[in-house]
């Protein structure tokens, strides 16, 4: 097990033998991952957080579905056709297990 086999490393043979310029690649990278996973993580908890708390609280549950319902009345009583005000409601209204899935995804 000490030899390493992955990236630009075939066939280097033991650990020992890594440049500093590797060990100072491995560290940069490093750096960026422990710089960039909070940010990565809290991106993520706050949309479960959310969910969690619209699928457990059945008080914040109501108050979601007032407030939709509200929206979608408002658009379609100000002339917005329904297929559209529907569309809308879709939009504004996201479900966040669909952000979570979305990012899970990698997308926007």
């Amino acid at each position: 097990m000490d030899e390493v086999r992955e990236g630009g490393h075939e066939g280097r043979g033991r650990c020992d033998e890594w440049s500093s310029e590797d060990i100072e690649e491995l560290r940069e990278v490093l750096s960026v991952i422990r710089r960039e996973i909070p940010d990565l993580l809290k991106g993520l908890i706050e949309p479960v957080r959310e969910f969690m708390d619209l699928t457990y609280n059945p008080e914040r549950a109501k108050e979601r579905a007032r407030a939709i319902a509200a929206f979608y009345r408002e658009l379609i009583d100000q002339g917005i056709p329904e297929d559209l005000a529907l569309k809308l409601t879709r939009e504004y209204f996201v479900n966040p297990m669909s952000i979570v899935k979305a990012m899970m995804r990698g997308e926007e």
